[in-house]
């Protein structure tokens, strides 16, 4: 492993620690600390991802526009400096509903501009002695980063998990170092940028070319499109109704933990797996498959399993969450064109994330009003026809991935 994939992963890592953290550590918050009601925790929750619907792709054009470790780096820090200020802020108030939006929406501008521009860097850590990569070592950089992102907010549950010991305080302070350092690793992967025609360009004229880029190759287009029904129904279930169920078994933030870091450690079979086995050359095949296990599973958790089967079922649906999260951004980073790769990047994720956030809202407002079971069911089913449609289109069915060079 090269020097500089080295320092792209444990930069990586270092955010997912960060990220680990904080998936734990605000809607307990809102739970324990402030005790909002479930319709109030989709606030908060959407609160974080809401903000991708409105920077995500400018964080994109931005790191077409400069150098893509740069722009990581500077969003790191912004990330530190919104958990070092409710740090601040904890120590002498207890916050209430608009202080907890105000920093949700604070973290979700930061990620906006961080994800693509890390993402970016992919291919420039794939790259051997001469500076070629091939699709295949791209899909492998992939799958070492989906490890580094896994293992980094395996670590972040375990430390969430001292919540009822340590108090917010301390696991704040520790985003805030675990960032820092993560944006000086970032920064160091950057590039000497000559000077193109995408100077002179406004942000809107970038983004309406990348969306156009996208739009152009049916893969990319199918793809996109079912991520945005995956971050919908899939991750907004699982932001909202997951610690709904916790709360519900009444073991407090130890065993909200215990989930997540199921799930987690799911994704890390599933990924240590295919760094062994490899993606296979048929990706979006293996998508659909994990489309199909996913509506499995949220079927079966709506017959509201005992404590013990929820933590095991959560293993399995990390596990398939992961195989899909990999397969999918193998695919961008091979299909999107090198002057595109940020901004296609994050059309991806705001499908992903944007949607999210209206997930979580969907998924609050039903929680509220109906069973936070029932809510799984309709998830499931709604999986199923998602299914059968991608399938019947067939474009990202038929997507193949070879030796090729890049």
């Amino acid at each position: 492993m090269s020097a500089r994939l080295q320092k792209f992963l444990l930069g990586y890592g270092g955010t997912s620690l960060a990220t680990g953290l904080q998936v734990i550590l605000v809607p307990w918050l809102a739970v324990t600390v402030v005790g909002l009601p479930a319709l109030h925790l989709g606030w908060v929750q959407a609160s974080v991802l809401l903000p991708n619907l409105v920077f995500l792709l400018f964080g994109g054009a931005l790191a077409d526009r400069r150098d893509a470790a740069v722009v990581a780096a500077l969003a790191c820090l912004g990330l530190a400096f919104c958990h070092a200020a409710l740090a601040l802020y904890l120590y002498r108030h207890t916050p209430e509903l608009p202080q907890l939006l105000a920093y949700g929406a604070a973290l979700g501008v930061c990620t906006a501009f961080l994800q693509p521009a890390r993402d970016n860097l992919v291919q420039r850590s794939a790259r051997d002695r001469r500076g070629q990569t091939t699709e295949r070592r791209v899909q492998k950089t992939v799958t070492w980063m989906m490890l580094a992102q896994y293992g980094g907010q395996a670590a972040g549950m375990l430390l969430a998990s001292r919540f009822d010991h340590w108090g917010p305080e301390i696991l704040l302070g520790i985003q805030v170092a675990i960032l820092s350092l993560a944006g000086c690793l970032l920064l160091s992967l950057r590039e000497r940028q000559t000077v193109s025609a995408r100077e002179g360009k406004k942000p809107h004229a970038l983004i309406i070319d990348g969306l156009a880029q996208a739009w152009r190759r049916p893969a990319l287009r199918e793809l996109i499109a079912l991520m945005a029904f995956n971050g919908f129904v899939h991750i907004g279930v699982f932001l909202v109704v997951l610690p709904l169920l916790a709360a519900d078994y009444g073991r407090g933030a130890g065993y909200y933990a215990t989930l997540q870091l199921a799930f987690v450690a799911g994704t890390v079979a599933a990924t240590v797996t295919m760094l062994r086995r490899g993606q296979g050359g048929q990706p979006g095949r293996g998508i659909l498959m994990c489309l199909l296990y996913s509506a499995v599973l949220l079927v079966a958790i709506s017959f509201g399993p005992t404590p013990l089967g929820l933590i095991l079922m959560c293993i399995c649906w990390g596990a398939v969450a992961a195989a899909s999260a990999a397969l999918g951004r193998a695919i961008v980073q091979v299909f999107a064109p090198a002057e595109y790769r940020s901004r296609i990047i994050s059309i991806y994720q705001l499908a992903l994330f944007g949607s999210a956030a209206l997930g979580a809202l969907a998924s609050g407002l039903l929680s509220e009003y109906a069973a936070p079971l029932t809510t799984l069911l309709w998830a499931g089913i709604l999986s199923v026809l998602a299914l059968l449609l991608v399938a019947w289109s067939g474009a990202l069915r038929g997507v193949r991935l070879s030796d090729r060079e890049l």
